[in-house]
C-alpha cells in the first residue's frame, strides 16, 4: 500500500505505474532467459563427446585400475569382517579402523554400477590380515599418494628392488626390501 501526500504527485505515479510493469516484466524476462542459458550450457558439456585423445587419456588410468583389481583381486569391508569372524554390528569396523591406523589402503572400485563402495586390494592381505610391510609403505609414503597411486607403486615394476621387481611380488619374500624402496621413493618424491 501506497500513501502519496498530494493529488498531483498521486496522477504522476499512477501514470509511471505501466511503465514501472513493463520494466519489471523485462528484467524477469532477462533473468530466465540468463538462467536458461546458463542450465544448458551446464547440459551441453556434460554431452559432449570426447574427443580421441580424451578417450585415450581416459583409459590408460581405467585400464591399469581394472588391471590390478583382476590380477590380486580384492576385498570389501564386510569380506574382511567375515574371514576375520568380527562380530561388529557395523560390518566395515574392522577394515575401516585398520586403514585409519594406514595398515591398509582401499580404492574407488571402478564399477559405480556395481559397487558404490571402497575395495581393498587383495595383495595387502595375508589369511585375512593386514601385511605389516604394507603399513610401512604407507607410513614411508605419508598420505603424500593417492590410493589408487598406492596400488599402482605396489604392482609396478620398480628399478629399487632386486631384478627391477613389482613390490607387490616381494612382500612375503623380502618385505623389508620393498620398505627400502618405498622409503627411496618417498623421499625421492618429496624432493
Amino acid at each position: 500500500m501506497l500513501e502519496v501526500a498530494d493529488e498531483a504527485a498521486s496522477s504522476t505515479l499512477l501514470a509511471s505505474l505501466w511503465l514501472l510493469d513493463r520494466l519489471l516484466g523485462e528484467k524477469i524476462a532477462a533473468v530466465r532467459e540468463c538462467r536458461m542459458e546458463e542450465m544448458v550450457d551446464f547440459m551441453a558439456v556434460r554431452m559432449l563427446v570426447p574427443s580421441v585423445i580424451e578417450l585415450e587419456m581416459a583409459q590408460r588410468p581405467a585400464q591399469r585400475h581394472a588391471r590390478i583389481l583382476n590380477e590380486f583381486g580384492c576385498f570389501s569391508a564386510e569380506q574382511l569382517a567375515d574371514a576375520n569372524g568380527s562380530q561388529a554390528s557395523n560390518r566395515a569396523a574392522l577394515a575401516d579402523n585398520w586403514r585409519k591406523r594406514r595398515q591398509v589402503f582401499a580404492v574407488p572400485h571402478p564399477d559405480k554400477a556395481a559397487r558404490d563402495r571402497d575395495v581393498y586390494p587383495a595383495f595387502q592381505f595375508e589369511n585375512g590380515k593386514p601385511i605389516k610391510a604394507v603399513q610401512e609403505v604407507l607410513e614411508a609414503f605419508g598420505g603424500r599418494k593417492t590410493p589408487w597411486k598406492l596400488a599402482l607403486w605396489f604392482t609396478s615394476n620398480n628399478g629399487g628392488l632386486p631384478g627391477s621387481a613389482r613390490p607387490v611380488d616381494l612382500l612375503a619374500g623380502d618385505p623389508d626390501a620393498v620398505v627400502r624402496a618405498a622409503r627411496r621413493d618417498a623421499e625421492g618424491s618429496a624432493a
